[in-house]
């Protein structure tokens, strides 16, 4: 049961986005610019809920102005880590309309939020950590003589 026309939206301090860092981890000076940001996160029982924040923006030297990143958020992103994680293992769980239902998205947003997933997962995970030695013996393509 849903509840129609209900959600909560929680309004997190000024302070909550400090020190003015962006995804890179680079600390830099802040830009003129401020608005408030929401991300989506996960509901309350059949609530939807949001967070909002006053989000600065700041100079990257890298990227030039950006939004400072958030503990609860990867950058760049309109979920929250949780709503992220959990979008991600439905969607190795369940089929494609339990997912978008359950999660009032639709499927573009999953296919988004499963790039972003396993970046993360790609990032903390070395693929060729336990390889010892590549190579081809020759044994498997006979030559032709």
């Amino acid at each position: 049961m849903r509840t129609p026309g209900w959600s909560l939206t929680f309004v997190l301090a000024s302070g909550s986005v400090a020190g003015a860092a962006v995804a890179d981890g680079a600390r830099l000076g802040m830009t003129a610019g401020r608005a408030w940001r929401r991300w989506r996160a996960l509901d309350l029982g059949t609530i939807q809920t949001v967070l909002e924040a006053d989000a600065p923006r700041v100079r990257c030297r890298d990227h030039g102005p950006t939004v400072a990143a958030v503990p609860w958020a990867r950058h760049a992103a309109g979920h929250t880590y949780a709503f992220d994680e959990q979008v991600a293992w439905l969607a190795t769980q369940c089929s494609k309309s339990a997912v978008t239902e359950l999660m009032r998205i639709a499927w573009r947003t999953v296919g988004s939020i499963i790039t972003r997933v396993w970046a993360d997962v790609e990032a903390l995970h070395d693929r060729h950590a336990d390889l010892s030695r590549a190579g081809s013996d020759g044994g498997s393509h006979p030559t032709r003589g």
